[in-house]
């Protein structure tokens, strides 16, 4: 059962709001923040229960006491006598909402993002250790942006990929590969799980080879004071010549340090790996199963459309009416990502 909790923001109480609780909706996607929604049933008539909820007060969703979603109230909706609607935050919101200055001074990508949450007063569940050295001075940049162009340019060097979520509260950076998930429900409390895949409620795929690239050329910019040799140098390229013969030549540059041209080849591999293929994104709407959420990945067989692969959850919206759960999941292609 789902169950909807109401911390007051002067923490004066804990409220069961749930019998007052009409809709809940919350998302998943790969980015820092969460969203929820949740609406109000009331009336002003007398004797019905007086809506407890405003602004900034704590709500924390559960499912058979299993936190799910954990936020501060940001937006409260009113439109006459319906239901009122809220608009919840997961604390990474806070992140997006300030601007900041810092400049670091070649330290492993790790510890930039370490400073960053502890300068904020985030709670970490873990930052693995990301080696690549950061050297950079940020301006007038959200700590969100901050934080995501440095994993991003540590995914980048490393081919590593990772998902960033808040938990309980926390905030917790995972490598993509270690999240493959199975959902199930039950129908009856003495009837045994069924996969959430047997029957899907919906499904939906497209392909396309718009996004392909089967060359990628990697060069870096000299510093060349007597200015005799080009600014730009090709330092590697990688091809893919069965999809070039196939489907023509796609080409794609891409520009790195030149500190980083030792690491070049590799670099250009990587990238063509996750470019060279046909495209995917494909959506499926299930029986809901709280595990799912951005970044897990998915074995899906789907015979309608011919899903039969393993995917990316890019998104998922989740939506519970009268204690009835569904999702909808965008999916694609792990290698398609960015």
């Amino acid at each position: 059962m789902f169950q909807l909790l109401l911390i007051k923001n002067d923490a004066s109480k804990t409220l069961d709001i749930t019998p007052l609780v009409g809709s809940i909706s919350w998302d998943s996607n790969l980015s820092l923040m969460a969203s929820m929604e949740f609406d109000i049933n009331w009336t002003d008539a007398k004797l019905f229960p007086v809506n407890p909820c405003d602004l900034g007060d704590v709500v924390i969703l559960t499912k058979d006491g299993q936190e799910v979603h954990r936020g501060v109230i940001v937006t409260e909706g009113r439109s006459g006598r319906e239901a009122i609607k809220y608009t919840v935050y997961d604390y990474a919101w806070y992140l997006g909402k300030s601007k900041s200055v810092y400049q670091f001074n070649r330290i492993p990508a790790s510890q930039a993002i370490t400073k960053i949450l502890n300068d904020f007063g985030m709670l970490i569940g873990s930052v693995p250790y990301m080696g690549t050295v950061i050297d950079e001075i940020y301006l007038e940049k959200s700590p969100a942006e901050i934080i995501e162009d440095i994993y991003k340019r540590h995914e980048k060097a490393s081919g590593k990929r990772y998902n960033v979520e808040m938990r309980q509260g926390k905030i917790y950076f995972e490598e993509m590969k270690d999240l493959v998930i199975k959902g199930t429900f039950k129908l009856a409390d003495n009837i045994a799980p069924v996969d959430v895949l047997a029957n899907p409620l919906g499904a939906d795929r497209t392909r396309t080879i718009e996004s392909m690239r089967n060359r990628v050329k990697i060069l870096i910019e000299r510093d060349d004071q007597e200015k005799t040799k080009p600014k730009y140098e090709i330092v590697a390229n990688a091809q893919d010549e069965g999809l070039i013969r196939k489907y023509g030549l796609l080409e794609e540059v891409f520009k790195i340090d030149a500190e980083d041209a030792a690491k070049a080849r590799e670099v250009a591999r990587i990238l063509l790996s996750r470019l060279a293929r046909i495209h995917e994104t494909n959506s499926l709407k299930l029986v809901g199963d709280v595990a799912f959420k951005a970044g897990r990945l998915l074995d899906v067989d789907e015979p309608i459309t011919g899903m039969k692969q393993r995917f990316m959850i890019t998104a998922v919206k989740h939506e519970v009416k009268n204690q009835i759960h569904t999702m909808q999941l965008e999916l694609a292609l792990p290698e398609d990502v960015k």
